[in-house]
Formats: structure tokens, sequence, C-alpha cells
């Protein structure tokens, strides 16, 4: 438990280590959001030490995650999954995903109060059967795509760098521009919207960009694989179990869950989901499930993953099954993969201990 408590410290910490950006990223309010990111990791580590009989180690790990958002002023859904299974000698020892997919109708204008439905899966090692609820009721809470605003400091940052201008360009002029860039659909070509741009920056600091800057400009608006998100949501209410873990009595339910997203500054997201549901004697039967990760950009070709899952399923009648899973990986981009190298955590409900892997890893982006 301790190595789970310097984990999640060490994820906060990190998380928190670009907070002094000069605007708040979640300042941005886009008119729509969606967002979707699809991800696929994989390692392996073996060794054979010739002094002694056997293989020492033998073993690995797959992991895949799935997110997708879509926010606006009248809907929303979000999409997630995550799936990890671990290897030994090249065969599955254990593993375990959930899934979960949420439809929101917001209530009012004035107030993001809405009404939701949706559907969560889980399946873990230990568990006979997946387990499967459909839910309905009430949450509050947005997202909101801070894209437009990130590529806007990062102009601001790329340009002080080479001197082209003299001081930041300031909040109201961060602002302007990210507004634009939000409104890319309006504009008849990416130039146009550069040229918008480029005339922003050089009515906020009294310069006139060189052309080199001017494509650098250009560069940065078109850029792609640099989502960033924030925003936030709680909800609650009542579910239906289709099908139950432990192939006992489909109960109805109590839910709650809570969705968070952080972008600290242009280099870094944050993200975070708990869930929680049970039937009515909810303290002796539940399940509750929780993902957080941190991604960060640490130069142009390198970049560092810090991810953690657990899945506890508390069945009436039945002991306690908990798994967690925890990764750090440290990638540096060759080609259209990330290699690098990469340590994982992982503990299974039958596991008297933490296994833990150091090894050589690639990931890459499927969307």
């Amino acid at each position: 438990m301790k190595k789970v408590q310097v984990f999640l410290g060490l994820l906060l910490l990190v998380g928190l280590a670009g907070a002094a950006a000069p605007i708040n990223l979640c300042n941005y309010v886009s008119p729509e959001t969606n967002l979707s990111d699809l991800k696929l990791s994989m390692s392996y580590r073996y060794f054979d030490d010739g002094a002694t009989a056997g293989v020492e180690t033998s073993g690995g790990r797959v992991a895949l995650d799935f997110g997708q958002l879509y926010d606006s002023p009248n809907i929303g859904f979000t999409l997630a999954g995550s799936g990890e299974i671990l290897l030994t000698r090249l065969a599955p020892s254990a593993g375990l995903g959930e899934a979960s997919g949420t439809f929101r109708y917001y209530l009012t204008e004035d107030a993001p109060l809405f009404g939701f439905g949706g559907l969560e899966t889980s399946i873990a090692t230990g568990q006979p059967q997946p387990g499967v609820s459909v839910r309905a009721g009430v949450g509050y809470g947005r997202f909101s795509d801070v894209t437009p605003l990130a590529k806007a400091v990062t102009m601001e940052k790329e340009l002080l760098k080479v001197e082209a201008i003299s001081q930041p360009l300031g909040d109201g002029t961060l602002m302007a521009i990210a507004r634009a860039i939000g409104r890319r659909i309006e504009f008849a070509s990416v130039k146009d919207l550069a040229a918008e741009v480029v005339s922003l920056i050089q009515a906020g600091s009294g310069v006139t960009l060189a052309p080199r800057q001017v494509l650098m400009v250009e560069d940065v608006v078109i850029a792609t694989g640099d989502s960033r998100n924030c925003g936030w949501a709680v909800q609650a209410g009542v579910g239906y179990e289709l099908v139950d873990a432990y192939a006992g009595a489909r109960d109805l339910l109590l839910t709650a869950s809570a969705d968070a997203a952080l972008a600290p500054d242009p280099a870094s997201q944050l993200l975070f989901r708990a869930s929680f549901s049970g039937p009515f004697q909810i303290m002796d039967e539940n399940t509750l499930t929780l993902r957080t990760s941190y991604d960060r950009a640490l130069s142009e070709t390198s970049t560092l993953l810090l991810a953690y899952s657990l899945q506890r399923v508390q069945p009436l009648d039945h002991a306690v099954s908990t798994s967690h899973a925890a990764t750090l990986t440290l990638g540096f981009g060759i080609g259209g993969a990330d290699v690098g190298l990469q340590v994982s955590l992982s503990k299974a409900p039958t596991s008297p201990a933490w296994t833990i892997d150091v090894s050589i890893s690639a990931a890459m982006s499927l969307l």
C-alpha cells in the first residue's frame, strides 16, 4: 500500500509542477469540445542467468487506453475504456479492464446541470464474469477543449525564446488568439487563420514578426496530437445490474462517479476518474474503480507518462477482490512510436505482494 501512496503522491506533485504558467489554461471555454485518444503500450522482459537453472524472468504487459469526450451547449457524451493484461512466458496470467459510456443532456443554459444515462462494465482476475450495469441520474459540471489557449501560450513562449518579442503578450491578447484558433472552421484556410493570429500578436506586442516567426505561428496552429482539456463533473443516480460479476442476483444499484481534467501547462495533461456503485446495502456489496494519469511532453521527442488503475470489488458474502496497475513510462520518439524505459507495478487479487517490472517498452498513439 505504501508503494501506491508514493506513486499517487508523485503523480500529484508532477501534475502541479507546471501550475506557474502565465495564464490558467482552464479559464478558456470552448464553444464545442470533441477530443479522442487511443493509446497502446507494451513491454516484455526476458532474463536467463546461465549460472542458475531455469529462466529467472519471462513476462510483460500489454495495455490499451481509449477515451472520447464530446461537449456542446445542449448535449455531451463520454466514452472511456482501459485494459491491461499481464504476461508470463507469453501467456496471459492476470488482467483488469473497465469501460463506460455516458450521455448527458443539459437541463439549463445558465448552469451545467444535466441528466444522464450510461453503461458501465468491468472485469478483473478473480471475477467469474464481467460485471455490466446501466445507470441514469443527474449531475453537474462541464469539460472544455483548452487546446486553442495552449497553442497561444506555446506561441508566446517560442517568440520570447527567440527574442522576437521583448515581453509577454498579456492575458487579453492570449485569450483573443485562443478565440481566433477556436473559430478555425470560420476561416477559409489555415493561412487566413494564421494571418489573423499574427495580426493579434503584432497588435498586442507592437512588433512586426519576421517571416520565420510567421511560419512558426502557422506550424503551431496546424499542429496535432497536442490536445488539452479542463473541467470536472460529478454525477449520481440509480442503476441496474444486467450481469452480476459473481453470478449473483441482479440488483438495483446506487451509483456515483467523478471525473476531472486539468492542463497545468501546454505540455501536460492530468486526468482522473472514479466510480462507486452497489445495491442498497452498499457497504456490504460494492464496486470501486479508479483511474488517473499524467502525460507530459518533456521535449519535441520525449514524453513522460504516469498512470494508475485500481479496481476493488466487494461481493456479498465473498472476499474482497482488489487489482492494481501502475506504470511510469519515459518515451523517446522514433518514427511513429515512443520507445523508452518503463517501470510497471501490478498486483492481482490472488498475489500476496506487488509485481515489479523494469523493461524496455514501445507505445504508439492510434488516433
